[in-house]
């Protein structure tokens, strides 16, 4: 994993921060992607005390996210490391919980432009990058929520749908064409803000921290997950 690059959104909190410490501890550079610039730097700040890597900040709204913006985002990759070896998508936002009667157009696209739309536009842009990587990597972060439907998800449940379509329609065009391996992951139960903010009754010392994932994340990218037909994981709470 020395000297590969990967991009991660959502990176300066949850998930996504504790994957970009626990990359660049094994030599990665991490291409920062997130809204909050200040918890963004302090990601940053501690990556380059603690490692010799070199990261990448990215700040970008993914509520807001077109054509253009995932070409400056593949722009500024190419121009700090000149390659780019995975992606993963795990940026999410998980909107109103309410029924579909009550649920606001606003709210309801930005759910889907953040989950869906900015996966989409930015993989687009990626892609010719990933193509020249030796085993490229795009991971997709799936729910529960997608398997089957649930009153009151709302655009969460049915963004997350849309995204494993995304993830399988990648799959099949790529993994015959390319070195590119697409895999969609549930991470289950994990000890996040978006999580309290769905189940404010939980107690959080229930639910496992993010470092638990790493090693499923870290599979991912192997030479042994290369050989894998299966697609689709979830974490085995």
């Amino acid at each position: 994993m020395k000297n590969k690059v990967i991009l991660i959104t959502g990176a300066n909190k949850g998930i996504g921060e504790t994957l970009s410490l626990e990359f660049s501890k094994i030599g990665v550079n991490v291409v920062l992607l997130g809204r909050n610039e200040e918890s963004l730097d302090g990601v940053y700040d501690e990556i380059v005390a603690t490692t010799s890597t070199k990261p990448l900040i990215i700040k970008c709204d993914l509520r807001n996210i077109d054509a253009n913006g995932a070409k400056q985002i593949n722009d500024e990759i190419m121009s700090a490391y000149g390659r780019l070896d995975g992606v993963i998508f795990n940026a999410a936002k998980l909107g109103k919980m309410s029924t579909i009667e009550d649920y606001g157009e606003e709210s309801w696209r930005e759910v889907f432009n953040v989950n869906l739309h900015s996966a989409f536009v930015i993989s687009k842009e990626i892609l010719p990058a990933l193509k020249t990587a030796s085993n490229g990597r795009i991971i997709f972060t799936s729910s529960g929520v997608a398997e089957a439907g649930r009153a009151f998800w709302g655009a969460y449940s049915a963004s997350k749908f849309a995204v494993k379509g995304l993830a399988e329609i990648l799959r099949d065009e790529l993994e015959t064409t390319s070195n590119i391996k697409v895999f969609n992951y549930d991470p289950g139960k994990t000890r996040t803000s978006m999580r309290a903010s769905a189940y404010p009754a939980e107690n959080p010392e229930d639910v496992k921290k993010p470092s638990a994932l790493f090693n499923d994340y870290l599979w991912f990218f192997s030479e042994e997950s290369q050989l894998s037909k299966q697609h689709y994981f979830k974490f085995d709470d």
